[in-house]
């Protein structure tokens, strides 16, 4: 995964930030302690919603991950995917993340991540080449220095594979893509399909594989700039992703498809070539429209015209930017930004604390194109991290994450690539899927939440809520990011509750903790003394 920064310089106002960084530091401000008690009511909505169980996917990620947190998705993405051989079996090229060269992974690398899911009983996202070319071999390296020449930096472990840049910094020009790599057009891919449901067809047969085609095309002069130096333009990724969508069409008729996959805020907006250029021509050329949007358009007119559907869910990736954030650092400013930077998932009201400087609004923005370009597609975030793995700041990142994209109805979504075992955020993870280690996971039907005093929601709580429909239990994730012991009082509204459990992720990010005692219902709902910095999953059967 490479992620291509254009940072604009700018400074962060200290003062949006100066709560949560005194609650990072362990500081108490007075508005803490005035605050009333936060209050919320927990109802049904007028309109059912389902949460979708895509929204908890993960990449690359192990068997005993998959079926330890019950994870519902996993995919197979990233750089290197686009360059993979499903002939040989075990080859791909790194691109631009080391020197382009050929490696090997795993014997039959494609078949192992399918059986994966075959055995996890989950679902299966699979990126194929849209690039156009695969490695052709374990070895070969795009810019060798014998054949174009010194560079300015070689792999230390395999001194004749350049980085395409001369000594002066200037790219390499006029390599041979033959070099590396051979031809991966729609027949070439189609095949591949063809093969996987004749291997797994009981996978296809539930519908359990989708196809993602290519990823982040408006990096591609970048990242696989050794086979298409060329930046991507409006028409060519138009083409490329019409003429393969209908070979999978051809090929799995059944299966999702989902793209384009754009790797962040200015790729939604702007054309590759219209980026490398410094220009607007290409959006000009195409009634000035942003990129996604006249994208959506185009593919709408195809369905209209031909009675073709090209695409299932549209999907980008979005890490934030603010400064230390997608990162492991755990300083003060960063594991404040970490926490309060989710808003930009959602909150109409927030301005990204970046060199964005915009206000995102990612999920209803990308639900906001879909009603208008193309009614009926769902939606997607296929990669995303927000850092601080190893930090609790990370892990309620994490937790307010998930419960957001619940609450705002995305489709899916894909964490890059798998909180490590024993990490805070995997338990953070686990309080939605597998809190108890016997399957009890976060509801699949949402219910309302209304605060009924002033929470400060964003800066210091927040409370998702959905009933698990098949075992009758109503849940709640609640996660408490302040510096303070915060007593939340929970009122059920229409909803007739016994006494239930808990289950803690403390401060110290050590694993999830169980109350040995119920947690008691009274009258007027439920009160909790929630620690400092934690997360807390709360299961209520329903009375029958």
């Amino acid at each position: 995964m490479t992620r291509q920064r254009w940072r604009i310089a700018g400074a962060l106002g200290a003062a949006s930030i100066a709560g949560l960084m005194a609650a990072s530091a362990g500081r108490v401000d007075a508005a803490d302690l005035l605050a009333p008690m936060p209050t919320c009511r927990i109802s049904l909505p007028a309109k059912p919603q389902q949460i979708s169980p895509d929204i908890y996917g993960m990449a690359a990620a192990p068997l005993r991950l998959l079926t330890n947190a019950c994870v519902p998705l996993n995919r197979w993405g990233g750089n290197t995917a686009c360059r993979y051989n499903w002939k040989l079996g075990d080859a791909w090229n790194t691109g631009n993340d080391w020197f382009f060269e050929n490696v090997a992974v795993e014997h039959n690398a494609w078949q192992g991540f399918l059986r994966r899911a075959e055995q996890s009983g989950g679902r299966a996202l699979v990126t194929l080449p849209l690039v156009g070319f695969v490695a052709k071999d374990t070895h070969s390296t795009s810019f060798s220095v014998r054949k174009y020449g010194p560079q300015e930096k070689t792999d230390p472990g395999r001194p004749d594979a350049g980085n395409g840049l001369r000594p002066d910094g200037k790219p390499v020009t006029g390599n041979d893509r033959s070099d590396t790599s051979v031809v991966a057009d729609p027949s070439f891919v189609a095949e591949w399909i063809r093969q996987m449901e004749q291997e797994f067809p009981k996978l296809f047969e539930e519908h359990r594989v989708l196809f993602a085609l290519g990823n982040e095309p408006m990096l591609w002069n970048v990242t696989h700039r050794d086979v298409h130096p060329n930046p991507v333009s409006y028409d060519e990724y138009l083409e490329k992703f019409v003429a393969m969508a209908h070979a999978v069409r051809q090929a799995a008729p059944g299966a999702p498809i989902t793209g384009p996959d754009l790797w962040g805020w200015p790729a939604y907006a702007q054309s590759a070539l219209d980026r490398e250029t410094g220009s607007n021509r290409d959006r000009a050329s195409h009634g000035g429209e942003d990129f996604l949007p006249w994208f959506l358009k185009q593919l709408k007119a195809h369905e209209d015209r031909t009675g073709e559907r090209l695409l299932d869910v549209v999907t980008v990736h979005f890490y934030p930017q603010a400064e230390g954030v997608h990162s492991a650092s755990v300083d003060v400013k960063a594991t404040a930004l970490r926490v309060e930077t989710t808003r930009s998932l959602f909150d109409p009201a927030y301005r990204d604390p970046s060199w964005i400087n915009d206000r995102i609004t990612l999920i209803p923005r990308l639900q906001r194109w879909v009603g208008r370009y193309y009614p009926g597609l769902k939606t997607g975030i296929t990669e995303y991290n927000w850092g601080g793995e190893e930090d609790i700041s990370g892990a309620l990142a994490l937790a307010d994450i998930l419960g957001i994209f619940g609450r705002e109805g995305l489709d899916l979504a894909c964490y890059w690539t798998y909180p490590q075992e024993g990490s805070p955020t995997a338990a953070a993870y686990a309080l939605y899927r597998n809190a108890d280690g016997h399957e009890a996971a976060f509801g699949n039907a949402r219910l309302d939440v209304a605060w009924t005093t002033p929470a400060e929601g964003h800066e210091r709580l927040s409370v998702y809520a959905a009933r698990d429909e098949e075992r009758k239990v109503v849940t709640l994730i609640v996660v408490n990011k302040s510096a303070l012991t915060q007593t939340l009082r929970v009122e059920f509204k229409g909803i007739d509750l016994l006494p239930g459990n808990e289950y803690r992720v403390g401060e110290q990010g050590d694993g999830i903790e169980a109350t040995k005692e119920p947690v008691p219902v009274q009258r007027d709902g439920v009160r909790r003394a929630l620690a400092p910095r934690s997360i807390y999953h709360l299961r209520f059967p329903q009375k029958s």
